[in-house]
C-alpha cells in the first residue's frame, strides 16, 4: 500500500487544473515570477504592436508558470496597432482561472479552453483604415454585383460627429457615368443581434428624396463597416463574440468575450 501510494504521489500531473485549483502551494517566490512574466509579456506586446500595456498576471506556482499555465491576465493598452489598425483602447482580462498556453511552440499552443471579457474604442480613423483592406473591395463588389445596373459603390468612409455615427457612400452609374461621383451620406444607430452589429435607427439626408428607409438600412448592413473592422480584427485562434456596441466621446465603444479553443 505504500508503495502503491508513492507511485500515485509521483503520478500526480502537478500542471492540471485539479491539482492547482484545490490544493494550497508554497508560494514566496509567486510575486517575483509574476513580475518577470508581466515584464516578458510587456515586451512581447511592445514588439508586437509598439504600445507600452499594462499588465496584470497572477499564477499558482513556480513551477506551473515556468510552463506557461497561469490564473489571471489583464491587459490595458492605448493606441495599440493592429495590422496597421490604431485601437485607441483595448482592455481584455480573463473569465477562466485556468489557463494554459505553450509558449515555447511557433506558432504558440493554447492547451486549455479560455474565456476573456474585452473592451475596445474604435475611432473615425480606425474603422477608415479597415476600410482600406483590400477584403473589404470583394464586399463592395458583392454588393455591385446586385445593384447593378443601377448604380455602383465606388467607395465608403465613415465620420462620427457629435456623437452620431455617418456613412458615406460614394457611387456612380454604370452605364452613364457621371464626370464626377456622386456621394450618399446615412447616419445609424448600431445594435448588436445574435452576435452581429446592425444598423438602426437610419436617417437620411432630405437631399435624396423619398428612399425607404428600409432599403438603405440593408444596403448599410451590407456595407456594414462596423461588422466588417472587427471581423478583420478577429484572430483564428479564437471566437470572437460581441455583446455590446454604442458611441461614447466619439469613438466606437464594442465590448464583449473572446473564447479560445485548446488543443
Amino acid at each position: 500500500m505504500l508503495s502503491l501510494s508513492v507511485s500515485a504521489t509521483f503520478a500526480t500531473d502537478k500542471l492540471s487544473e485539479d491539482y492547482l485549483k484545490n490544493n494550497k502551494h508554497f508560494a514566496i517566490m509567486n510575486p517575483i515570477a509574476e513580475s518577470i512574466a508581466e515584464h516578458a509579456i510587456k515586451s512581447s506586446l511592445k514588439k508586437e504592436t509598439g504600445t507600452n500595456f499594462k499588465v496584470k498576471f497572477t499564477g499558482y506556482t513556480l513551477t506551473s508558470m515556468k510552463k506557461g499555465v497561469f490564473k489571471e491576465l489583464e491587459l490595458t493598452g492605448k493606441d495599440v496597432k493592429v495590422d496597421e489598425i490604431v485601437i485607441p483602447y483595448v482592455h481584455l482580462k480573463s473569465l477562466s482561472d485556468y489557463n494554459y498556453v505553450d509558449y515555447t511552440t511557433n506558432p504558440i499552443q493554447f492547451k486549455s479552453d479560455m474565456e476573456y471579457s474585452y473592451d475596445m474604442l474604435l475611432s473615425e480613423a480606425s474603422l477608415n483604415k479597415a476600410l482600406e483592406n483590400g477584403n473589404y473591395k470583394a464586399v463592395l463588389n458583392n454588393i455591385n454585383n446586385l445593384a447593378y445596373p443601377m448604380f455602383q459603390i465606388k467607395g465608403v468612409k465613415t465620420r462620427i460627429m457629435n456623437n452620431k455615427f455617418y456613412i458615406l457612400t460614394s457611387y456612380n452609374f454604370p452605364i452613364a457615368p457621371a464626370p464626377k461621383d456622386k456621394v450618399f451620406v446615412a447616419s445609424s444607430d448600431f445594435e448588436v443581434h445574435n452576435g452581429k452589429i446592425k444598423a438602426v435607427n437610419v436617417n437620411l439626408d432630405s437631399a435624396y428624396g423619398k428612399i425607404s428607409l428600409n432599403k438603405v438600412a440593408n444596403m448599410l448592413n451590407l456595407l456594414n463597416p462596423l461588422e466588417f473592422t472587427m471581423k478583420l480584427l478577429e484572430s483564428k485562434e479564437c471566437n470572437v463574440n460581441i455583446e455590446n456596441v454604442k458611441i461614447v466621446d466619439n469613438n466606437v465603444q464594442v465590448n464583449g468575450k473572446i473564447f479560445v479553443k485548446g488543443e
